[in-house]
């Protein structure tokens, strides 16, 4: 008897880790273009600073919804793609991730290491960011 596959989930993950000086955040997609930017506080700083910040919500473009997804399965399985590696500064360095489906990307912020896949991954993040940056 076959048993059926699971449901891939319909949510992809674009997260910033954020470092001691700046904080981080999620963005979650979902395949109908629904997207949800939560920001992660800063470790250390004024009170302020630390504080979690209510949601942003933002329907994305249908175009970039489906390259974005499309790439995604492009690429898997994610943790195949190559670790490029770069220096970062300590107080200002994060990481750039998308996971999805219980798989993550490496680093995208160090580059593409030469893979049409992670250059993919990385245009479509970055266009996604700029999205909620109002760039």
């Amino acid at each position: 008897m076959a048993t059926a596959q699971p449901p891939e989930s319909e949510t992809a993950n674009i997260v910033n880790s954020g470092s001691t000086n700046r904080p981080g955040f999620r963005i979650s997609i979902d395949r109908s273009g629904a997207a949800e930017l939560t920001s992660s506080p800063r470790k250390f700083g004024p009170p302020e600073q630390r504080q979690q910040t209510e949601p942003v919500r933002q329907t994305l473009p249908r175009a970039t919804v489906d390259r974005f997804f499309a790439d995604l399965a492009a690429a898997k399985p994610l943790a195949s793609l190559p670790l490029a590696h770069c220096m970062k500064s300590v107080s200002f360095g994060s990481t750039l991730t998308v996971s999805f489906g219980g798989q993550q990307t490496p680093d995208l912020s160090c580059g593409d290491g030469g893979n049409p896949a992670m250059r993919d991954l990385i245009r479509d993040a970055n266009e996604i960011v700029a999205i909620f940056q109002g760039k």
